[in-house]
């Protein structure tokens, strides 16, 4: 059976956005990019733009209402994709306010053709779109001039953005008549404020729906698209390994049967100052030492610090981060975008073979989540697309609360995590005394009762099983 062939794709050269999009633009159709002042409209229609006249095709920017030229490439040219040698060659700007005021939407239509029969651009951007409603047509003239340009640009095979100041789909001519609607917008959570990019609609082209955090940043715009989204689309299914892994801690195999699966994820949760981050320390040590490449996420101490923390306990760190087999992402947990944060995890994970990943710090990784009720979703997905990628993860966690002596946590964390720790102190004849117990350790038998853990300047070490009875948890 024939089939048509499909729509060429125009990629972006936009990072992320050709991921959000499916793949890029479906090629020679209309596309209105829309968002209020300042969402960064005219900045990822001439990031685009530049990307495509740098592999030598032709790009006509026409000007309605907007600003000026001279200040357009003023303020395009702090970017890194801005090439001056382009402009005039490669990239041409042209007014046609003249024209709408002059003959309305009609000798606006007659100046797009004859300019674009002139100049034969690949794309088309014009900025200022809403001047075009702004001069209060009939709906049944504004509908003839878009179903008419859209048919033009389609013809003369000239990929056309329209750039628009506006914000929601609504109904009108420019929503409703054009191939695509890409809206820019700002998110505000208390003082903060964050950009986002929503794909309302894409003809020909199956793109990732909801929004999207991105950033304009000195290269221009760099967008992320959302993890559970990708995460859904990507529909991976993770492997099932029978390998345990070891923490290189005396009597942690024992107690554990071997420690933990391959690829697994495993939750310590536990006071502040129990040792939480020096179980994690020599999780990472551990698999150091086996030759694998490992990687430590964290919110609270800097690469140093931590560094210092496990040399003070006999745990050499120093050499795998300078020989590059460990490296360490720090980010206090403030203004972070976590879509962001969670990319560039991933990328490190691809990019260098990463087996073993220590999060220090799952509560500062849920206060950069700045939607509410996003957390568990964005950790799903997050745990999801590193356990396909076969990486054995580490989380930790302030311990919530005790109640009655008895551990509260959330009912998400058995579904997210497959091994749950208990570090915590309990006072013993008034003395603080560090116990370890598994609450969970999935597809592996293990010594359920608690035990003694002791820090000295040679690392923990696991003792035997509790022999007293604690007067009161902390």
């Amino acid at each position: 059976m024939n089939t048509s062939p499909r729509i060429p794709l125009l990629n972006t050269g936009v990072p992320g956005l050709d991921d959000i999009l499916g793949g890029g633009f479906p090629a020679h159709s209309l596309y209105l990019l829309q968002g209020l002042a300042g969402s960064g409209k005219t900045t990822l229609a001439c990031q685009i733009g530049f990307h495509h006249a740098h592999q030598g095709k032709k790009v006509l920017i026409l000007t309605l209402i907007a600003e000026t030229h001279g200040k357009m490439l003023n303020h395009l040219s702090s970017f890194s994709f801005f090439d001056e040698h382009l402009v005039g060659e490669r990239i041409v700007f042209i007014g046609a306010y003249s024209d709408l005021l002059r003959g309305g939407l009609r000798d606006l239509l007659k100046s797009i053709a004859s300019t674009l029969a002139a100049q034969r651009p690949d794309i088309m951007i014009i900025d200022g779109f809403r001047t075009v409603r702004d001069a209060k047509p009939s709906d049944l003239a504004l509908s003839e001039f878009m179903l008419s340009l859209n048919s033009l640009v389609s013809t003369m095979e000239c990929t056309t953005f329209l750039l628009s100041p506006t914000e929601g789909n609504v109904a009108d001519s420019e929503n409703t008549l054009v191939d695509g609607l890409i809206e820019l917008s700002q998110y505000e959570h208390g003082l903060q404020l964050i950009r986002e990019i929503k794909v309302f609609k894409l003809r020909g082209s199956k793109h990732l729906l909801g929004r999207h955090v991105f950033q304009v940043g000195e290269d221009g715009i760099e967008i992320y698209p959302r993890l559970e989204a990708v995460s859904t689309l990507s529909a991976a299914t993770p492997s099932v390994f029978s390998q345990r892994l070891g923490f290189g801690i005396e009597g942690w195999d024992r107690l554990t049967n071997g420690g933990v699966a391959k690829g697994s994820t495993t939750a310590l949760l536990g006071n502040p100052g129990v040792g939480k981050t020096l179980m994690g320390l020599h999780f990472i040590h551990e698999g150091l030492r086996q030759g694998e490449h490992c990687l430590i996420v964290g919110f609270y101490e800097s690469p140093p610090r931590l560094l210092e923390k496990a040399r003070s306990v006999g745990i050499d760190l120093k050499t795998y981060f300078d020989n590059g087999a460990l490296q360490i992402i720090w980010h206090p947990p403030l203004e972070v975008l976590v879509d962001s944060l969670a990319h560039g995890v991933l990328r490190n994970v691809e990019r260098r073979k990463v087996s073993r990943l220590f999060v220090d710090g799952l509560d500062g990784l849920r206060e950069i989540v700045m939607h509410e009720g996003r957390s568990r979703s964005f950790l799903a997905a997050l745990v999801n697309e590193l356990r396909v990628r076969d990486v054995t993860t580490f989380f930790t966690q302030e311990l919530p609360y005790f109640a009655q002596g008895q551990l509260q946590s959330e009912a998400s964390a058995s579904m997210l995590f497959e091994n749950i720790i208990l570090l915590r102190y309990v006072d013993v004849n008034g003395i603080n005394r560090r116990q370890i117990g598994v609450l969970k350790l999935r597809e592996n038998s293990y010594d359920a009762a608690n035990h003694i853990l002791l820090i000295s300047d040679k690392g923990m070490s696991i003792e035997g099983p509790v022999s007293f009875q604690p007067t009161q948890p902390l």
